[in-house]
C-alpha cells in the first residue's frame, strides 16, 4: 500500500505541471496573485516546473504526520548501472567511541547531564549500528585499479591497500539485497562523508541519491553517506553522535571493516541544509576534542540559526521552497507534538522504578527527579524575559529590511525542562508559547553553539566552501557565518554561549581564522544542487564544489596562472608558500594534513581553461580572487599581512586591493580551476573568496558587507526570538490546530490508552531482561551493563538522565514507542519499494541531467545490485 503522502502529491502533480507551463509562457513577465518571478524562472522552464513541484510538495507534506513524511523519504530509490553502492552498518564500537568524544566536547559528564539531559539516553538506537552506504562510480574505481596495476608493472611506487576477501567484507553487508561488496581498489579514491538534509526529522540517503552519486562522479571518488537518526524520536545530540561515529569509522576502521584507514587529508565532509548544520557541529567537535581535521568542508545552504534572527527568513518566503510557516508544524500524530512535560515526568518515574526493581536496585534511593517546580520556573522565566526585553529595546535596529518587533530570550536549561517563551510587545500584548518549537531540540537549546553555529566561534576549522541561494530564507545566516569563520575577531562570542558550551572559553587564543570560499547564486532557492542540479547555475555549482574538493585533497596539479590582463581580481589571497605541505599542528590542537597541491595521480587533472556551458564567442579565461575590503597592498600586489600557518599563531586577514584597481577584460565562470591560483602560481591558503554567481554561471564580486542584509542585525538580536518570528509560528499553529482538531483529540485518546496498557506491555520486556539475570542467555548478560550507554535501558537507572519529551528513549515502555522507533529506522529495515516519490524524482533527475557516459534509458531495481 502506497504512502498517503505519495498519493496526495501524485494527485496534485498534474495540475501543478500544467498550471506552471501556462503561467511560464503567458504570465512570466508580470506579478500575478502575489507570486514573485525570478530571472531563473523566466529563463528555464524546467526550473520553473521543478520549483513549483518541490515547493508545493513541501507545503502538502505539512498536512501529513511526521511518520508519513519519514516513510516517504525512506523509500528505496534505484541507482543507474554505472554506480556501485555498498550498504553497511557502522558498528556500535564506533558509536561508543564517538559518545566518549562527544561527552568531552559537551563539557564532561556533569555538564552534559545539565545541558542535554544526560549521557546515555541519546545513545539509544533501534538498530545495532548506523545505516550507511558507500557510493562510487564503477568507472572510477576500475580506472584506479588499472592505474595502480600499471604502476606496479612499471616498478613505480603507488600506494595500495591489501586485498579484501569476501569474509572480511561480509559483515558490512547485513542486508540481503546488498550483495555488492567493498573492493580494496576503492581505498585509493578520495572520500566524501555526506550528511543529508531534511530539517533533522525527514530525509535519507535515498532521497538525495542522485545528488550524492553525482558528487562522487565529479571528483572521481567515493562517498560514505550516512542515515543518521532522525528527530523527534532522536533529538540533539543523537545525529551528531552518528556523524562523528562515521568519521571515526573512516579514519579508525574497527576490526572486520572492509576499507583501510582513510587519511584525514583525503576526506571532505559535506552536508546540505540540516546536514550542513550537522557538518558545522561535527567540525567544532573535532576541533574541540583535538581529533584530526578533514581536508575541507562543503556546506550547501547550511541551517545556521535555529532562532531565525536574520531578515531573509521573512523576506524570501515567496522565492524559496521552504513552507511559509517553516519546518515546525505537521499534522498531529503520536510522534509529534510530543507529550506534555507532566506526562513525560510521570512516565519516566514509573519506568525508572520498574527497571530498578527488575535488576535488584533500591528504587527508593537517589535524588528526586524534578527538584524545580514548573510554576516557579515559569514565573522566573517571565521575570527574566521582561528584564531582557528592556535591554533589547534600547538598541532597536533601524537598518533591517523588515521590522521584527521586540524580542524574547529562550528558556534557561536550568528551568527544569520548561519550554515556555514569553514576549512583551510594545503595545503591551503578551505572546506566550509553551510547546517545543523545533523537532530537533527543546527550546532551551536553540542557542547552543552545536545547534546554532551562528552563535559559536567558527575559527580553527579546515577550508570551507559555502553555497547560498540569493532567494532562500537562510541566505543571511549563511553569509553571516561564512564571514564569522574567516573574521572571528569581528564577531565575538557571547558569554551565554561560553557557559553552555565550555570549549569556547578562551578559544580565541587557540585557533586562527578559517579559510572560506563563499558563493551566492542569483535567484537560487534552498539547496540548489540537491533539487535543481539540472539548471545552469546548478551545474556550475557542482563544478565549483568538485574543484574545491580536488584542490583541498591534493588531486589537482599546479595550475599556471593567467596573464595579468586576463585575471579578474579585486584582491590577492592568502598564499601557500614552499612550506605549505607541512602539517599544521600545535600542542593543544591537531589540525588537518595539508595536501593542497600534492598530486598523487588519483585523478586526471582538469583543464583549467575549459569552461563548459560558456556562451559561444567568449574566450576562455581564469577567475581571480574576490576578497573583503582591507587597507593597503604591497608594491608587488601581494598581501603584506600574510602569516604562515606553520607557526601555529593567529594570523591577520590578508590585505587587498580596491575594486577600482581591478581590470575586467573577460567573463569568468564558477568552477574554473584557476580560482585557487594567483598570478605568481601560488595557491589559496587563507582569507575569504567572495563570489556572486549569475544564472548563467558568471561570477562577480559579492557586495561589501555594509550592503548586505546579513550584517544589519545587531549582535544583541542574534540568538533571541523576535516578535515577527513568534507571530508567524503562532499564526501557523492556530491554523493547524483548527484544521486538525479532530486528529489531535484522537492522538490524545490514543496516548491515554497506551498509558493504561503500559504495565501489560512492559511485562514482555521484563521477560527479555530477566533472561540474562537467570543465566539463560550469556550473550545478553554481557550487554546488561548499566554503565554502558549503548544498552537501551541504561539511562533509566541514572537519576540525572532526563530525555526530552519527544525522545524515543523516555517512551520505550509502550508499544507505540517501539513502533515509532521502527518508523525512524526503516531506512535500514524495510524492503525495496519499486514505485515511490523518491524513485520517480531520481529517474527524472537522471534523465535530464546525466552525462553522456550514463545509460539514460536503463534503470534497474536496487535488489541484488546494492
Amino acid at each position: 500500500m502506497s504512502n498517503p503522502l505519495t498519493r496526495h502529491a501524485g494527485f496534485r502533480l498534474g495540475p501543478i505541471v500544467l498550471g506552471t507551463l501556462v503561467r511560464h509562457y503567458f504570465d512570466r513577465l508580470t506579478k500575478k496573485n502575489g507570486k514573485v518571478l525570478t530571472q531563473l524562472m523566466q529563463d528555464e522552464l524546467l526550473y520553473d516546473e521543478a520549483f513549483n513541484i518541490v515547493k508545493r510538495f513541501l507545503e502538502l507534506s505539512t498536512y501529513h504526520s511526521v511518520e508519513q513524511l519519514q516513510a516517504f523519504a525512506n523509500n528505496r530509490t534505484p541507482s543507474p548501472p554505472s554506480v556501485r553502492v555498498v550498504r553497511l552498518l557502522i558498528p556500535i564500537s564506533c558509536c561508543d567511541e564517538a559518545a566518549a568524544y562527544l561527552i568531552e566536547a559537551l563539557g564532561g559528564e556533569d555538564h552534559a547531564k545539565r545541558i542535554v539531559g544526560g549521557t546515555k539516553w541519546w545513545q539509544v538506537r533501534g538498530i545495532a549500528g548506523i545505516d550507511a552506504e558507500w557510493i562510487t562510480t564503477k568507472k572510477d574505481w576500475q580506472q584506479d585499479k588499472k592505474r595502480r596495476a600499471q604502476s606496479k608493472k612499471d616498478g613505480t611506487t603507488c600506494p595500495s591497500a591489501p586485498p579484501t576477501n569476501d569474509a572480511t567484507a561480509s559483515p558490512q553487508t547485513s542486508s540481503p539485497e546488498a550483495n555488492s561488496t567493498y573492493h580494496s581498489d576503492m581505498d585509493e579514491l578520495r572520500c566524501i562523508l555526506y550528511a543529508h538534509g531534511g530539517g533533522y526529522f525527514f530525509g535519507s540517503v535515498d532521497q538525495e541519491r542522485y545528488s550524492i552519486q553525482r558528487h562522487a562522479r565529479k571528483i572521481n571518488g567515493r562517498v560514505l553517506a550516512v542515515n543518521y537518526r532522525l528527530a523527534p524520536q532522536y533529538p540533539f545530540p543523537c545525529a551528531l553522535q552518528d556523524i562523528l561515529a562515521a568519521f571515526l569509522y573512516l579514519i579508525r576502521p574497527p576490526p572486520g571493516a572492509a576499507h583501510q584507514p582513510v587519511n584525514p587529508a583525503h576526506i571532505v565532509v559535506m552536508g546540505d541544509s540540516a546536514g550542513g548544520n550537522l557538518i558545522l557541529a561535527l567540525l567544532q567537535v573535532l576541533r574541540d576534542t583535538k581529533l584530526p581535521m578533514p581536508a575541507g568542508g562543503v556546506l550547501i545552504s547550511p541551517w545556521c540559526d535555529f532562532t531565525h534572527s536574520f531578515p531573509s527568513v521573512h523576506t524570501n518566503t515567496d522565492t524559496d521552497i521552504i513552507p511559509p510557516y517553516g519546518l515546525s508544524l505537521q499534522k498531529p500524530s503520536p510522534l509529534w507534538p510530543p507529550p506534555s512535560d507532566e506526562v513525560t515526568r510521570i512516565a519516566r518515574s514509573k519506568l525508572r522504578k520498574r527497571i530498578r526493581q527488575l535488576i535488584l536496585l533500591n528504587a527508593d534511593g537517589g535524588k528526586a527527579e524534578d527538584c524545580v517546580s514548573p510554576v516557579d520556573s515559569s514565573r522566573r522565566s517571565m521575570t527574566e524575559s521582561i528584564a531582557s526585553l528592556d535591554e533589547h529595546d534600547e538598541d532597536k535596529p533601524s537598518g533591517m529590511p523588515v521590522d521584527v518587533g521586540t524580542t524574547a530570550p529562550l528558556p534557561s536549561v536550568d528551568e527544569g525542562g520548561s519550554q515556555t517563551i514569553r514576549l512583551h510587545t510594545k503595545s503591551g500584548e503578551i505572546l506566550t508559547i509553551d510547546s517545543q518549537i523545533h523537532l530537533y531540540t527543546p527550546n532551551s537549546l536553540l542557542e547552543h553553539p552545536l545547534v546554532s553555529p551562528a552563535l559559536s566561534y567558527l575559527g580553527g576549522l579546515p577550508p570551507l566552501i559555502v553555497i547560498a541561494g540569493d532567494k532562500e530564507v537562510l541566505r543571511d545566516e549563511i553569509i553571516y557565518c561564512a564571514h564569522k569563520a574567516v573574521e572571528p575577531s569581528q564577531f565575538p562570542v557571547n558569554d551565554a554561549a561560553r557557559k553552555i558550551y565550555p570549549p569556547l572559553v578562551g578559544i580565541e587564543s587557540r585557533h586562527q581564522p578559517t579559510p572560506v570560499h563563499l558563493q551566492v547564486y542569483d535567484d537560487a532557492p534552498h539547496v540548489l544542487p540537491v533539487y535543481f542540479g539540472f539548471t545552469t547555475p546548478g551545474k556550475f555549482c557542482y563544478r565549483a564544489i568538485a574543484n574545491f574538493i580536488k584542490h583541498v585533497t591534493g588531486m589537482t596539479t599546479s595550475i599556471q596562472p593567467s596573464s595579468p590582463d586576463s585575471v579578474l581580481s579585486t584582491s590577492q589571497p592568502g598564499l601557500l608558500t614552499s612550506e605549505y605541505e607541512e602539517r599544521v599542528e600545535d600542542a593543544s590542537n591537531l589540525q588537518f594534513l595539508n595536501a593542497m597541491s600534492a598530486n598523487d595521480g588519483a585523478s586526471p587533472s582538469p583543464d583549467p581553461t575549459r569552461s563548459p556551458m560558456r556562451p559561444s564567442g567568449m574566450r576562455p579565461s581564469r577567475v581571480g580572487f574576490f576578497r573583503v575590503k582591507s587597507s593597503q597592498a604591497s608594491p608587488s600586489g601581494l598581501s603584506t599581512s600574510v602569516g604562515k600557518l606553520k607557526s601555529g599563531k593567529r594570523v591577520s586577514l590578508p590585505e587587498t586591493r580596491s575594486t577600482s584597481q581591478a581590470s575586467q577584460p573577460g567573463v569568468h565562470y564558477a568552477g574554473e580551476a584557476s580560482v585557487y591560483c594567483n598570478q605568481a602560481g601560488q595557491s589559496w591558503k587563507e582569507g575569504i573568496i567572495r563570489e556572486r554567481v549569475s544564472t548563467r554561471g558568471e561570477i562577480r564580486p559579492l557586495e561589501p558587507k555594509e550592503q548586505l542584509d546579513a550584517f544589519s542585525v545587531p549582535s544583541s538580536m542574534i540568538g533571541v526570538l523576535s516578535e515577527r518570528t513568534l507571530r508567524r509560528y503562532m499564526d501557523g499553529r492556530a491554523l493547524f490546530d483548527n484544521r486538525f482538531r479532530k486528529d489531535m483529540a484522537a492522538t490524545e485518546k490514543l496516548r491515554r490508552r497506551n498509558t493504561d496498557l503500559a504495565k501489560k506491555e512492559f511485562s514482555k520486556v521484563i521477560l527479555h531482561l530477566r533472561e540474562p539475570r537467570d543465566g539463560k542467555d550469556k550473550v545478553k548478560a554481557s550487554t546488561l551493563d548499566p554503565s554502558n550507554g549503548s544498552w537501551g535501558w541504561a539511562w533509566a537507572l541514572d537519576e540525572d538522565e532526563k530525555p526530552p519529551p519527544s525522545s524515543i528513549a523516555s517512551r520505550r515502555d509502550t508499544d507505540e514507542a517501539l513502533r515509532l522507533a521502527r518508523t525512524a529506522d526503516q531506512a535500514f529495515l524495510q524492503n525495496d519499494v519499486r514505485l515511490s516519490g523518491n524513485n520517480l524524482w531520481t529517474t527524472f533527475m537522471n534523465l535530464i541531467s546525466s552525462g553522456p557516459e550514463t545509460n539514460r534509458s536503463h534503470f534497474v531495481s536496487e535488489t541484488g545490485t546494492r
